[in-house]
């Protein structure tokens, strides 16, 4: 992958089931996405949304950012000094189109550190199920205010406040207010 072009997932997506030794039929009984929209993901005449990244990447064993690329061993070297375009952060969307993750941290950290800009329209939920052992997330909202559930407690956080929480349980982000939100979030896996 040319570090300017977008991650091919469909190409990926197909490698994997190839390796699973799974068709499309297959895949598509055990991810619960169409056979039709994973043949459409793996020609690439469609992007794929958060959901069924989430759905294809679980049935998978793999984790969503593993899809987005390491770089080719021709760029094991990264340079000194990099600008990322605008054009080029990689972005997954839920379903329903109200929340959208913007991947802003390099692959190659993906295993330890992870960062987006999250934004949630009035409405939008992020679920997940917990991440790895150890893993937190940290949650600052720049605008409007975002509702985080986890572990039984649910707390608000609005603009310039920061909340830090255990991602290893499952947890729920989510815009309860009346204006769209933003935020950026980091997960930190030990």
């Amino acid at each position: 992958m040319a570090r300017n072009s977008p991650p091919d997932v469909g190409q990926k997506i197909k490698a994997l089931r190839a390796e699973h030794k799974l068709t499309l039929d297959g895949l598509a009984k055990k991810s619960g996405v169409s056979k039709s929209m994973l043949s459409q993901i793996e020609r690439g005449l469609t992007n794929p949304t958060l959901a069924t990244l989430w759905s294809l990447t679980q049935s998978l064993g793999i984790d969503i950012a593993s899809l987005l690329g390491a770089p080719n061993e021709a760029d094991d070297e990264a340079p000194a000094f990099e600008v990322v375009k605008s054009y080029q952060i990689p972005e997954i969307q839920s379903a329903d189109g109200k929340c959208v993750l913007r991947i802003l941290g390099p692959i190659d950290l993906v295993s330890h550190t992870e960062w987006y800009d999250m934004r949630l329209e009035v409405g939008g939920k992020l679920a997940s199920d917990g991440h790895g052992e150890g893993t937190v997330e940290h949650l600052t909202v720049l605008e409007g205010a975002l509702w985080v559930e986890n572990g039984g407690e649910e707390k608000v956080s609005e603009a310039g406040d920061t909340a830090r929480y255990a991602a290893d349980i499952p947890h729920v982000i989510e815009n309860r207010g009346t204006t769209g939100a933003r935020a950026l979030m980091m997960v930190i896996t030990p």
